[in-house]
Formats: structure tokens, C-alpha cells, sequence
């Protein structure tokens, strides 16, 4: 089948480079929507039906109008029998690999595109306006071949039809993006689809379904590469007690690390998995810098900080202005107690990307660690500018109020973050119950430090929190029982070893 559809495309080209363009080349030229039919037309009859095709952009005067004609031109292939990439993963693809979607297409861009996503063709056309009409222009690269091929250019007319239409589609407020994989078919049948489809899923938070279909998806191409980076990357989610965000497109996700220290054999054994699945998608691509840092994420929430810095350096040396790579290692760094090389990553990640959210409250984080409490009250008041719904730049910020004494702010914080994510921030539930201890609010305390617990049954913090609330109602023993709890999950706790021997000099008199 490979060979058919190399043939074909090859035949392809030189009927592309060959052709004339004075097709609808009269005064009047076609309609712009005969000109995406006949496109769609040529393209299809000289590929195989069932042949995947990647449209990446059409470049216009509008981002409606490009979005319209992508639309169009989709429809036309697919009823052609042609099978086409879905919009969202053409995104995910733009942000992963830093695809250029505008102007010619390099060899190595092209070859990238088709191994993570399946493509046989990759379209990027034009619609230019000449004044009295415009000149549509669709260019094909073969993934195959890496080989640029033009497909014949129609003029179209600029007549009061077609600018009715860009006015009204300027009008809307978005275009939305056909359902590729819902219209093509109900139920995918080839790894393409079944990767579009689990991308789909995966923007929806459904990671069980994703991963069995990029799991499909390999096993009808075992190498595809972005079936790899995205199964890696949805066992990742599910293992993840706590996900900050995950971007529009699914093409990176944020989790809380928790130092290796408390996560469960399960979650181990998905990170396990997803860095088995980082590393064969860096073995069919050496140079994918994302795969790098997304096998050291997970070797960071195994709490393995020596093999993570390792692959974030590679990840930086392939694309030297990674931001996101260099927070990761920043945290990396967090987690080996070096405060200062994760100031100077996170203000790299900055610096490249002034509007890295996770950035500011790492290094927030990391000011608020050496106790410079007016550089990490400045880092989380600009994470909160950039996202006033982020949970971690208030639970920060509560932080240094309470630092600072200033405990009505303190509390306020906590609430915002906790309202924002009750469920998931069990730190937050922690230190608003230090702070309801340190008003001698014990009962309210208590109700923190049990609700933390609920999240997270490993949290030591919180077993150390309550047993103090214990001690100060004179109830030792159940102090003395928590301290040890404390103990079992981190045995270097030194504030509840001190507390334990408290409570059980206190238990004795």
C-alpha cells in the first residue's frame, strides 16, 4: 500500500509542477468556493482513497476567513474519501514540534509533521489579494519524500459575493472547527483517526479512552511518533494527584511533584509507563526536545532529580529556548534542595516567556524558601495577573502573609485557593490550618488538616498539623499517633520528631 502511495504522490508532483495555471485565469475567474472544489478535486484524484492528509494553514487577510476555507476544503477532501487531520491535533502539532504555519516548508518540518501524526501530504495555502482578485494557491509537501509540490493556482474573483461573505465572517465571533474525526467516521479504523480521536478525549480530561486509542493507534502504526508523546503524556495525567492545568490543545500538562515522597506504587508504575513511551518516541525521533522534557517530568514526580536534569539538558541543548524546559529543570533543581540554580532556570523560562505562569510561582516559590518574602510576594502577585483563577499564586501568597504576620490576608488567600480547587489542594487546607492553629482556632484547624488528609492520606505535613492540635487540646495520645504517622511517610521529618518526643515527655508526667 506504501508503494501506491508513493507512486501516486510522485506522480502527483509532477502533475502539480506541470500544470497550467490558467485554469479560471479569465478576467472574472471562478468562485472561491469552485476554487477549493477543484483543488480538492486534483488532489484526490491522484492520491489513493484513504491517503491522510494534514491542511496546517491557509493564509488570508482574516483568521475567519482562513478558518472558512480550511472548513471547505476539509469537507470537499473528505468527501473525496480522503482522509484529514483534525484541526486539533494540527494545533497540538504547531506547539509540539514549533511548526512554522506560514510560508515554504522545510524537509525536516515535513518529515516531523507526518511522523507525529500519521500525514501522507502536508497542505499550506494561500488566498493573496491582487485588488481586482485574488490568487488561490494550495502547496503540497509529501512526508515521504520531503518534496514541495504546487498545485495549479486559480484566481478568484474579488466580486461583491466574496466580500459579503468576508464581512459577515467577521461579524462572528469564531469559526468553529468541523469534528473531523466525528464526520469521517463514528468509529475510528486507522491510527490517524484513532490518534485524532484520543486527542479529543484527552482535551476532555477522558485519559483512560484517550490512552486505548493511541494505544490502537500504535499497534496499527508502531511508529508513530505522536501516539508515543501523547499516551506518555495521558498515563502522566492519570497519574498525577494533583494537574495544574492542561493547555487548549493537550499539547502540555502541568502536575504538582511531590518529590517521589508520597505518590503510590500505581501512580509509579504510570510514570513507569510514560517514560517508556517518551523514550520510543525519542527513539524514532532523536531530536524531539518535548519527549526529553516530558520523560523528565516523570522521572521528577518518581523523585529521581539527577536523571531528570539529564534529559531537560538535552532538551535544551535541541532548542536552546525551551521555557519550558528550563522551568522543568529549575524544579528539578528545587527537589535536590538548590535554591539558587532554580531562580536562575525559572528567570530564564521567564525571560524566554514572560507570560509563564508556572514560572513565576516556582520561582516564587524558591524566593519564599530563602525567606526573601518581598521577590516571592512580587513573583505570586504577577502569576495572579496572569491567571487570577491559579490556585498555587494565592496558596504562595497566603504563604508569605503568614510569614509576614499578617494572617486576615493569609486567610484570605487560602480561601481563594481552596475555593478554586477544593478538591485537589490539600497543601492549601495545611497551611490555612497553620494559620487557624497559630490563632489558637483549633477546631478549625482540625477541620483543615482532616480535609487535607482526605485528598492526600500520605500527606505527613498534615498528620504533623493535627497531631499539634491534638497536643494542645492535652489529647497525647492521638498527637503521639500522628507524629508517628508523620514519621512513617518521611522518617527525616524533624519538626515531628521533635513533636514526638514532646508528646510523649508530656504523656508521662
Amino acid at each position: 500500500m506504501k508503494k501506491i502511495i508513493v507512486t501516486a504522490i510522485a506522480a502527483l508532483a509532477i502533475i502539480f509542477l506541470h500544470s497550467c495555471a490558467s485554469t479560471g485565469s479569465g478576467t472574472d475567474g471562478l468562485s472561491l468556493t469552485d476554487a477549493v472544489e477543484q483543488s480538492a478535486e486534483r488532489i484526490a484524484g491522484e492520491v489513493p482513497p484513504g491517503t491522510r492528509i494534514a491542511i496546517v494553514v491557509f493564509e488570508t487577510d482574516s483568521g475567519e476567513l482562513s478558518a472558512f476555507i480550511i472548513e471547505e476544503l476539509t469537507g470537499a477532501l473528505l468527501d473525496r474519501k480522503i482522509e484529514v487531520v483534525n484541526r486539533q491535533s494540527i494545533k497540538y502539532v504547531e506547539q509540539e514540534l514549533n511548526f512554522q504555519t506560514s510560508g515554504a516548508v522545510s524537509d525536516e518540518s515535513a518529515k516531523s509533521v507526518g511522523q507525529f501524526l500519521g500525514a501522507d501530504i502536508v497542505i499550506i495555502g494561500q488566498l493573496r489579494n491582487l485588488g481586482s482578485t485574488y490568487r488561490f494557491t494550495v502547496n503540497a509537501t509529501f512526508v515521504e519524500s520531503a518534496k514541495l509540490a504546487s498545485v495549479p493556482r486559480f484566481t478568484v474573483r474579488n466580486d461583491r459575493e466574496l466580500q459579503d461573505m468576508i464581512v459577515a465572517l467577521g461579524k462572528q465571533t469564531s469559526i468553529a472547527t468541523i469534528p473531523n474525526a466525528l464526520i469521517q467516521q463514528a468509529t475510528p479504523q486507522t491510527a490517524g483517526t484513532f490518534l485524532d480521536r484520543g486527542i479529543m478525549l484527552a482535551m476532555q480530561g477522558k485519559y483512560d479512552p484517550a490512552i486505548a486509542d493511541f494505544t490502537e493507534a500504535i499497534r496499527l502504526n508502531p511508529n508513530l511518533v505522536g501516539a508515543y508523546m501523547l499516551r506518555g503524556r495521558a498515563l502522566t495525567a492519570s497519574a498525577a494527584q494533583y494537574i495544574n492545568w492542561v493547555s487548549d490543545n493537550f499539547e502540555n500538562i502541568s502536575t504538582t511533584i511531590y518529590s517521589g515522597k508520597s505518590i503510590s506504587a500505581e501512580q509509579s508504575r504510570l510514570h513507569d509507563r510514560a517514560i517508556a513511551d517518551f523514550s520510543e518516541a525519542i527513539r524514532l525521533d532523536p531530536n524531539n526536545a518535548a519527549a526529553y522534557r516530558e520523560r523528565g517530568w516523570s522521572y521528577m514526580e518518581k523523585g529521581n532529580f539527577d536523571t531528570a536534569i539529564k534529559d531537560f539538558n538535552q532538551a535544551i541543548q535541541i532548542n536552546p529556548n525551551y521555557a519550558d524546559a528550563y522551568n522543568g529543570r529549575g524544579i528539578a533543581y528545587n527537589g535536590k534542595g538548590d535554591d539558587d540554580r532554580n531562580i536562575a532556570d525559572q528567570t530564564q523560562a521567564i525571560r524566554l516567556n514572560p507570560n509563564s505562569l508556572d514560572a513565576y510561582v516556582t520561582r516564587g516559590n524558591a524566593y519564599y524558601g530563602k525567606r526573601d518574602y518581598d521577590r516571592a510576594l512580587a513573583d505570586y502577585n504577577q502569576a495572579i495577573r496572569l491567571n487570577p483563577n491559579d490556585a498555587d499564586g494565592y496558596n504562595g501568597r497566603g504563604n508569605v502573609y503568614r510569614n509576614k504576620g499578617d494572617y486576615d490576608r493569609a486567610l484570605a488567600d487560602y480561601n481563594q485557593a481552596i475555593r478554586l480547587n477544593p478538591n485537589y489542594l490539600d497543601y492549601a487546607y495545611v497551611t490555612r490550618g497553620n494559620v487557624y492553629y497559630g490563632k489558637r482556632d483549633y477546631d478549625r484547624a482540625l477541620a483543615d488538616y482532616e480535609a487535607a488528609l482526605r485528598i492526600n492520606p500520605n500527606y505527613a505535613d498534615a498528620y504533623n498539623g493535627r497531631g499539634s492540635v491534638y497536643y494542645s487540646k492535652g489529647d497525647y495520645n492521638r498527637a503521639i499517633a500522628d507524629y508517628e504517622a508523620a514519621l512513617r511517610i518521611d522518617p527525616n521529618y524533624a519538626n515531628a520528631k521533635s513533636n514526638l518526643e514532646n508528646a510523649r515527655k508530656a504523656r508521662g508526667r
